[in-house]
């Protein structure tokens, strides 16, 4: 356990240096709740390829405009979903001489270009109107994991490497050192999210910790202090997918929990959200889920890969009246 001094250390620490997203989302407040009864939005027809079916989706990205990106990952193909709408559009993987393998993650540029993360090539590809057969951009590498900062350069966790690289400057810019649970390690790095600074918020998934990695920092520090592995409210087990709101407060999506936490900024503990109601296909249950994100009114979206689908959680918007 921290030293109760170094604990205040640590949060003061944090506080001072924390740094806010580039998907600004001012509909969330600290007091902001969600309905725990989630909506299924994609999928949720059984595992299987037709347009109304997932199969084991890693990935989810939600653009401006609400539309969700679904890395569709033992399909092979990224399926584009509207809210309403009962079957998706495949805008990646429709070309069967791509030969692409295991998309893990896809995310959209303000142009409209996606980059997709195809890891059994261990590459990442860039999709463009004018190339729809994607050009590599990054190669020989166990990618999981993309993410934007504002000025579009591209983010991608190596899980074998045991780092973060950026494109297109090709620079490791966390970890790099080597797999271990040091300051300036990381340990199978999955999804990572990175805010207007260039702060890299990680889930360092085989430490069971968040990492926050400033830019052009030698090494990171822990984006809050979980205790180890397990189920309490201060501990993760096998994080996969983080996503911070505007207030720096962070959102982790656990693979062996089921559920997903937030973590204010001062605080030591997380406080329960969605899930952690044992395994599941009931609205308010989890599957093994590996990814989230929030769209521009709040609302929060799982990747509940086990279930074959993409769950919605909505704001509940009296929550935020008296903020």
């Amino acid at each position: 356990m921290m030293h109760p001094f170094m604990m205040i250390f640590y949060l003061t620490l944090l506080n001072l240096v924390v740094s806010f997203p580039s998907n600004v989302n001012t509909r969330i407040c600290r007091s902001a709740t969600w309905n725990r009864q989630g909506i299924t939005v994609a999928g949720g027809n059984g595992l299987g390829s037709g347009l109304n079916q997932l199969y084991s989706p890693n990935g989810i990205f939600i653009s401006d405009d609400g539309s969700i990106y679904v890395s569709d990952t033992n399909n092979n193909r990224v399926v584009k979903w509207t809210i309403g709408q009962p079957n998706g559009q495949i805008v990646v993987g429709l070309n069967q001489q791509q030969k692409l393998g295991q998309i893990t993650k896809a995310v959209v540029d303000r142009n409209g270009n996606i980059f997709v993360c195809d890891r059994d090539n261990n590459r990442v590809l860039k999709f463009t109107q004018v190339n729809s057969t994607g050009e590599i951009i990054v190669d020989n590498i166990s990618c999981w994991g993309l993410a934007l900062d504002q000025q579009d350069s591209l983010y991608v966790s190596d899980l074998n490497q045991n780092l973060v690289r950026k494109w297109p400057t090709n620079e490791i810019v966390a970890g790099g050192n080597g797999q271990g649970n040091a300051m300036n390690q990381l340990s199978a790095p999955y999804q990572l999210f990175v805010d207007s600074n260039q702060t890299i918020f990680i889930a360092d998934r085989g430490n069971n910790r968040v990492m926050k990695w400033n830019r052009d920092a030698k090494q990171g520090m822990m984006a809050f202090p979980s205790q180890g592995y397990g189920n309490a409210d201060d501990q993760l087990y096998k994080p996969m997918g983080v996503t911070v709101d505007q207030m720096g407060t962070m959102y982790v999506v656990e693979y062996i929990n089921l559920r997903v936490m937030r973590w204010f900024q001062t605080e030591t503990q997380g406080h329960l959200i969605i899930g952690g109601q044992g395994y599941g296909i009931r609205p308010d249950q989890l599957y093994f889920p590996r990814d989230l994100a929030f769209d521009q009114q709040g609302n929060l979206y799982v990747a509940d890969t086990n279930n074959h689908r993409i769950q919605m959680f909505t704001i509940d918007t009296t929550s935020c009246s008296n903020n």
